[in-house]
């Protein structure tokens, strides 16, 4: 399994004392900066647990340097194909680097919940814009891409 570094682009950076640098999605979120992305973080929380028999924290980030990108899914289809070329070890060129503007992990709260392929791993979402600034969130990737017990169960 592939190691991944996003650092989201510096154009989506804005200096707030007491932290180094934030992600601004440039108002595609109700509120600018790490604030719209953890509201967003807790709306995905809330949906997962309305649609789902399960319970995960979803955690906003910055960064994600060096971690093992056991599972991820694409919260849209330009985060999907970054995610795929991250999976396949390639690197992201510039312009992909640039569209990234939202990076979460996401813990199951109950591990025996999740496949034995990513048990005890965190889950990554990836949100991104595209080339045009468009962002096209499905979020019904969460209910479909996520490493779910439950789903071989129910099939």
């Amino acid at each position: 399994m592939p190691t991944f570094i996003i650092i989201p682009h510096a154009s989506n950076a804005t200096a707030h004392p007491g932290a180094s640098s934030e992600i601004r999605p440039r108002g595609l979120l109700p509120a600018t900066g790490r604030r719209g992305l953890d509201a967003l973080g807790k709306v995905i929380e809330r949906w997962i647990a309305h649609l789902l028999p399960v319970e995960v924290e979803v955690e906003s980030l910055t960064e994600a340097t060096g971690v093992n990108l056991t599972w991820y899914v694409g919260l849209d289809a330009e985060a999907t194909a970054i995610g795929d070329t991250l999976w396949h070890g390639e690197e992201l060129d510039q312009a992909a680097r640039e569209r990234i503007i939202g990076l979460y992990r996401l813990n199951v709260r109950d591990a025996e919940m999740v496949l034995d392929t990513a048990k005890g791993e965190p889950i990554y979402l990836i949100l991104a814009v595209t080339p045009d600034r468009m962002l096209r969130m499905k979020p019904q990737n969460l209910v479909t891409g996520l490493p779910l017990a439950y789903f071989e169960a129910v099939s």
